[in-house]
């Protein structure tokens, strides 16, 4: 007799309920249609024994995640990790898979807002926001908070296969397309960790983006010497003052492309580069779309939403 696939949702405080209600209801379709016998369970308590688990899922929340406050949960995503079970997590969820030390050296995705709040709790952390979903044997992580649908066809393709996942996806109209984030990207720095110096480099850096400023311009604003200054910098914000120049940069020719009528050439020097090709690359590498495609995407939705 085939054993039936099991599949916890981790209803965790915050974990929002339009996804661990939406995850049973996708997933028991695909059970249904699959002539499997699929058993899903909701688990609020994460102490105690539990049963063996094919998969356990960490629904994303709405709000900031504090691990502190679940303090069961990550020694439980290591256990059920250990007995076997594919460990899922969507949007914040990644933060107790983070706490339970299953990732590694491993890349892994969620929210690219969490970005640099992870990167400053994990210094260990690979990120790569750009992709929606990053599936290893025993661990999936998804981006965005709707991205749950994609995960949850992930695991249906993955315990039910690839024909139950395609119906899946067709009976509630979503896309089972393998989707890339990076259109949807801001840059959201930092502005509260506290370090002054730090924030003033940032305003700096924020305000003369057009011109030809550089890291030692950013460090004698900050008033610190440079060897300092990086290594403030990047304990505050997560990341080094080149790729935060970098991120402003492609951040601020987003907003020209789809608020303004200029040239992909005016907008690359309005933004402090001189090298068109260069920043078509950069900015292709950062947002998943060349300039003048993302403008289109852009207004395209503005017409459709017309």
């Amino acid at each position: 007799m085939t054993q039936p696939i099991r599949f916890a949702i981790l209803d965790y405080p915050g974990a929002m309920q339009s996804a661990v209600l939406g995850l049973q209801d996708v997933l028991s379709f695909a059970g249904d249609g699959s002539g499997r016998t699929l058993q899903i369970d909701v688990l609020e308590r994460f102490s105690g024994k539990r049963d063996a688990y094919d998969a356990v899922i960490l629904p994303p929340s709405a709000g900031a995640v504090r691990v502190e406050e679940v303090p069961d949960l990550p020694p439980f995503l290591k256990a059920r990790h250990a007995s076997g079970s594919v460990v899922c997590s969507a949007c914040t969820g990644l933060n107790f898979v983070m706490a339970a030390g299953l990732a590694g050296r491993r890349k892994v995705t969620t929210h690219w807002a969490l970005e640099q709040r992870l990167r400053a709790a994990y210094p260990q952390i690979d990120l790569d926001t750009d992709r929606l979903l990053i599936e290893y044997t025993d661990l999936i992580t998804a981006g965005g908070l709707m991205a749950w649908v994609d995960l949850a066809l992930a695991l249906i393709e993955r315990f039910l296969g690839y024909g139950t996942a395609v119906a899946t996806a067709r009976h509630f109209i979503v896309d089972f397309r393998r989707r890339d984030q990076r259109r949807f990207r801001r840059f959201l720095p930092d502005l509260r960790h506290g370090d002054t110096a730090v924030l003033k480099a940032q305003h700096f850096l924020e305000g003369n983006l057009e011109e030809a400023i550089n890291i030692p311009a950013a460090a004698e604003e900050a008033g610190l010497p440079q060897r300092t200054f990086l290594r403030r910098f990047r304990a505050a914000t997560g990341i080094s003052p080149k790729t935060y120049l970098q991120e402003l940069r492609i951040e601020r020719a987003r907003d020209l492309l789809i608020e303004t009528e200029k040239s992909v050439s005016e907008i690359c020097y309005a933004v402090g580069y001189n090298d068109p090709p260069s920043f078509v690359r950069l900015f292709t590498r950062l947002s998943g779309l060349p300039p003048g495609s993302f403008r289109e995407h852009y207004r395209r939705d503005a017409q459709h939403a017309d």
